[in-house]
């Protein structure tokens, strides 16, 4: 792989500052890493090809919402690259609404301080629920977006087991 992870407190520039103050309390041991990427390359298959990074390792991220009565709920769907999100049952059951859909973009953003292509799962709001397809385990570790389009997290599959508001679900991805 060509990319070169550092601490996070080397590349703060490389996180929006939700992003850094949530690594900065729950990653005591310093196990997540951040690199540098020239955003052009920032999705999967040209990240693969450019920094000879194997798919396997890459983890998408995706923002839905749902509403039950008055309230809209939103959860990130956390994926293996290549994969698409089961959105039926998989995902209306843990929000507990009866339609899911694509959040609005530019709402996430201005939520979470995160640039649109690198929305990731680590440090979003405390009221996003965060779903993650059982079968990103089988990976010791995965990269997933910064939060910032020039940059990408590295850090061990088993981090999201220790995350707020993260429910494991097999079956969540599908080709």
């Amino acid at each position: 792989m060509k990319l070169e992870f550092q601490s996070i407190e080397e590349r703060k520039d490389l996180l929006p500052e939700k992003v850094y103050e949530y690594i900065k309390a729950f990653d005591t041991k310093g196990c997540i890493r951040v690199s540098e990427i020239d955003p052009a390359f920032a999705d999967g298959e040209s990240l693969s090809r450019e920094y000879d990074v194997p798919y396997e390792m890459e983890l998408n991220c995706l923002v839905v919402e749902g509403q039950r009565g008055e309230q809209l709920k939103h959860a990130a769907l956390v994926v293996p690259y290549g994969k698409r999100a089961n959105m039926n049952a998989k995902v209306r059951g843990p929000l507990d609404v009866k339609k899911v859909s694509f959040a609005d973009l530019n709402y996430v953003c201005e939520v979470t301080g995160m640039e649109y292509g690198s929305i990731t799962p680590v440090g979003l709001p405390k009221d996003f629920m965060i779903l993650v397809d059982e079968s990103i385990f089988d990976q010791e570790e995965v990269i997933v977006g910064s939060g910032k389009a020039n940059g990408k997290l590295l850090l061990p599959s088993e981090f999201f087991r220790q995350m707020d508001n993260c429910i494991i679900v097999g079956g969540l991805a599908k080709e």
